[in-house]
């Protein structure tokens, strides 16, 4: 009691400092830049040039964008001070933009100009000097005249040799033929907006966006101080984030979390990375950290119609940093129980080709041991039972410019290490150790065609940690071989007036080589895939988005189908209400269609065999899951200091995937020569049970709702945001046998209620913080257990109480351009110890220090 007391004093101390600090804090990031650009637009468009390079300079230092660069030197160019425009378009310049040659001639032309200025006033000014000196001061008119802005004389040849003023914003630049400066516009495009492309696979407005979409943006990132990438999305609203190990966090989207989630598309740069074996992502085998996203794209609902199999709830696309942004540092870090993180990144251009690339290591430990010191009536599968996850990791992104709409690139990672996972089923406590895990993407993009091509690749070992002297530990090997390629053909065109279309068609195509001890044997996959998606805007308040997707799946040999359709209607500019209707499927994964193995039963000698092809059934096959979405949507973003954002949605969840009930051998299967009744030839044991994968009988009807505001302070530095989530699952055994009924429990997974809040600020001064609070209520759970008295494997209901975890991380930046950073970070302060799954670890308080420097 003493230590929470102390632990709440020193939250609400720390706390303290950040709000006494806020009156020279500094608001989000990109709504205050936003802010900023705007007035010095408006400024610029009106004439009053010194207060609009101001306003853009504000902007830029809060967060740099290439286009505000170009726009102050625009500016200079119309306020007359040309060696002030050339400074900045050569800054704008280092950027190595597309428009690189339009503004390299704009500088040529302008360095003419000063030379020619500079010319005439030394002209000027000798002709003006009498041959000897007058004593007492200058002589001759205009001698005490100064050189103004651009060294231009007051009353004067203009920058655009136009007398009576600064030209509007915009316009050319005219002048003799060796000062020449060709017209160019200000950019005027909406530099600081938020921008999606996971949606609809190109770059577009939240607002414009057909399915309802959430951003974990870097300033959340920074401040949040966490380095566990799926961590991070516990703050969003409809995102539900299960820690079962220390390195190993599932999330799934509206619901139905569960061990190895598989319901949820998680992408890096649009680049598939979840495990096809599992279905599951292995958060660990990802070869990027923290330091490398510039953002975290959220798209909640089906997603299918673009994506294909797996975008089942939703997808999670990963976005790194462009190579050639960001510059080069590192960023280290240790806490409790030996926690380890550190990442060092190099980031830089040549002209047109432009690399970043990372390494990194990573060690977490156990939230809890579930095995204590000196058992000796157990095996274990490793030594260090404080170990959950330990990894090195690499990778690194080059591209060129090939011309003004055309970018290449490659990219790879390499992955290493050990991982501790939940398994399904009986099997739990699964040690991946050692793995290896590697990836290389090729990729093309211009204006109308976009190509990508990748490897992934993982192997390694699995074993159990520990198991009772006698019972096997299930040692197995896995190699998963990927190749995947995409292409699409994109175009904007109109068919009447005001009627504008943005379209995209892609063919996919996707192998699988899957070698595993667990799998009946090697099995390959032809997967393909065929899409179509058409955004058609009916004036300013209306827009059609269409989607229709095709995919072909060979363990199925048939093809799958994915509408959606989705309408907006935007009341005003920054406001839109949408409507969905949608499908999306999962098909079985090779866990669960290619299985094949014995699990020991605590009879001496016995086994449930474990099979994805039926014996007793020919011709069995699993059926992929399938969710049907309706959901109607409100995004106001009308005030730069208030957002809000909500969703109403319906899903209709039918043939989910799980462990089927035992099925036990009898003596009648001795006849069946399709029934196996032998000993295994590896393990000796010999089948009691059959087990294996089926398709649920129950239907879920799951009725929800997220609402979510961001609020900023008018207060420089303070902003707040709250989320929530209501889930209402309704479990329908209408369609289930009497048998198969008598088998069923409580079965949620879903907490009903998730809540989550904070606040983030900046300072002028350096001193930053972000202060989140999470709260989940409780939930039934359905998992199998071994029932030793009935010597077989059944389900039984468990309930999780509610909890609630608050995190704190507060930093200082220090050094001249604010380059070095020291943080320090505390999760689940209050020290809240609970499960967030039946079988999972007690997840306690931790702490951790970092260190970071840029240069």
């Amino acid at each position: 009691m003493a230590l929470r007391k102390i632990t709440k004093i020193a939250a609400g101390l720390a706390f303290g400092t950040v709000l006494l600090a806020s009156g020279s804090a500094l608001a989000d990031e990109r709504s205050e830049a936003r802010s900023h650009f705007k007035k010095g637009m408006a400024d610029i468009a009106d004439g009053r040039y010194d207060a609009g390079i101001d306003e853009l300079k504000k902007a830029y230092d809060i967060l740099p964008h290439p286009n505000v660069l170009y726009n102050i030197a625009r500016a200079y160019v119309d306020e007359g001070d040309l060696e002030n425009a050339v400074a900045y378009y050569k800054k704008y310049l280092e950027g190595n933009p597309k428009d690189s040659a339009e503004v390299s001639q704009i500088v040529t032309s302008l360095e003419a100009r000063i030379r020619k200025q500079q010319a005439q006033l030394i002209e000027a000014q000798q002709a003006q000097t009498p041959t000897g000196p007058t004593p007492g001061g200058p002589a001759g008119p205009g001698a005490g005249t100064q050189p103004g802005p651009g060294g231009v004389t007051p009353g004067g040849p203009t920058p655009g040799g136009v007398a009576g003023g600064p030209k509007p914003p915009g316009g050319g630049v005219a002048g003799g033929a060796e000062g020449n400066v060709p017209a160019a516009a200000l950019k005027t495009g909406d530099e600081y907006e938020e921008t999606v492309v996971t949606a609809s696979k190109v770059a577009q407005s939240p607002l414009d966006a057909p399915n309802s979409t959430s951003i974990i943006t870097e300033q959340d990132i920074r401040l949040s101080g966490i380095t566990h990438i799926p961590d991070l999305l516990q703050r969003l609203a409809g995102v539900d984030t299960m820690v079962t190990t220390g390195g190993q966090t599932e999330v799934s989207l509206r619901g139905f979390n569960q061990r190895l989630s598989n319901k949820v598309l998680v992408l890096v740069n649009g680049r598939s990375v979840f495990v096809d074996l599992l279905g599951a992502t292995i958060w660990s085998t990802l070869s990027i950290g923290v330091e490398d996203i510039e953002r975290i794209e959220v798209v909640r609902g089906p997603g299918s119609a673009l994506y294909g199999a797996d975008a089942f709830n939703g997808v999670i696309n990963i976005i790194t940093k462009q190579p050639g942004e960001g510059g080069s540092g590192f960023n280290v870090g240790y806490g409790s129980d030996n926690t380890t993180h550190g990442t060092a990144w190099a980031a830089g251009r040549e002209k047109e080709t432009a690399y970043r690339f990372s390494v990194g290591y990573d060690y977490l430990p156990r939230w809890s041991r579930e095995v204590g010191d000196g058992r000796r009536d157990l095996t274990l599968g490793t030594g260090n039972q404080n170990v959950s996850s330990e990894t090195v990791r690499m990778d690194g992104t080059v591209t060129r410019q090939l011309g003004k709409d055309v970018t290449a690139g490659i990219q790879g990672g390499y992955t290493s290490g050990a991982d501790e996972i939940l398994g399904v089923g009986p099997v739990n406590d699964i040690l991946l150790n050692p793995f290896y895990a590697s990836d290389v993407t090729a990729f093309l993009n211009a204006k109308h065609f976009e190509v990508r091509t990748f490897y992934n690749r993982i192997e390694g070992h699995n074993i159990l940690n520990a198991g009772t002297i006698g019972q096997s530990l299930l040692p197995g090997s896995f190699n998963l071989n990927v190749y995947d390629a995409e292409a699409q053909y994109i175009d904007q065109f109109e068919t009447g007036k005001g009627v504008n279309h943005d379209l995209h068609v892609g063919l996919n195509y996707r192998y699988k080589y899957v070698e595993w001890t667990f799998q009946e044997g090697a099995v390959a996959e032809n997967h393909a895939g065929f899409f179509v998606h058409d955004e058609v805007k009916i004036g300013k308040p209306f827009a059609l988005v269409g989607d229709y997707r095709a995919d072909y799946d060979p363990y199925l040999d048939r093809i799958i189908q994915s509408p959606r359709v989705s309408v907006l209607v935007h009341p005003s500019q920054q406001s839109t209400i949408r409507g969905i209707i949608g499908t999306a499927f999962r098909t079985p994964t090779f866990l669960e269609a290619y299985l094949g193995f014995p699990i020991q039963l605590p009879v001496t000698g016995g086994s449930q065999l474990a099979v994805g092809n039926r014996p007793d059934q020919p011709g069995f096959k699993l059926n992929p899951e399938q969710v049907i979405t309706y959901e109607l949507g409100y995004m106001n973003n009308e005030s730069d200091l208030f957002n809000f954002d909500t969703a109403f949605f319906y899903n209709h969840v039918n043939n989910l995937i799980d462990i089927t009930p035992t099925r036990p051998i009898t003596v009648g299967d001795l006849a069946n020569p399709n029934v196996p009744t032998a000993p295994d030839g590896q393990s000796g044991l010999y089948p009691l049970f059959l087990g294996g994968f089926e398709n649920q009988c129950q239907v879920f009807n799951v009725y929800g709702a997220e609402i979510g505001a961001r609020l900023l302070s008018p207060i420089e530095g303070l902003d707040f945001y709250a989320n929530t989530t209501l889930m209402d699952v309704r479990q329908d055994n209408s369609g289930c046998t009497p048998f198969q009924q008598s088998l069923l429990v409580a079965d949620s997974r879903t907490p009903a209620l998730a809540v989550n809040g904070g606040a983030q600020l900046r300072t002028k001064f350096g001193l930053d913080a972000s202060l989140d609070g999470h709260y989940e209520s409780g939930a039934d759970w359905a998992e199998q257990v071994v029932d030793i008295q009935r010597q077989q494997i059944h389900y039984a209901s468990f309930h999780l109480d509610p909890y609630a975890i608050v995190n704190l991380s507060v930093g200082y930046r220090f050094l001249k351009n604010k380059n070095a950073e020291i943080r320090g970070v505390g999760f689940n302060l209050f020290d809240d110890e609970h499960r967030e799954h039946p079988f999972g670890q007690v997840v306690g308080r931790r702490f951790m220090g970092l260190f970071t420097y840029k240069f």
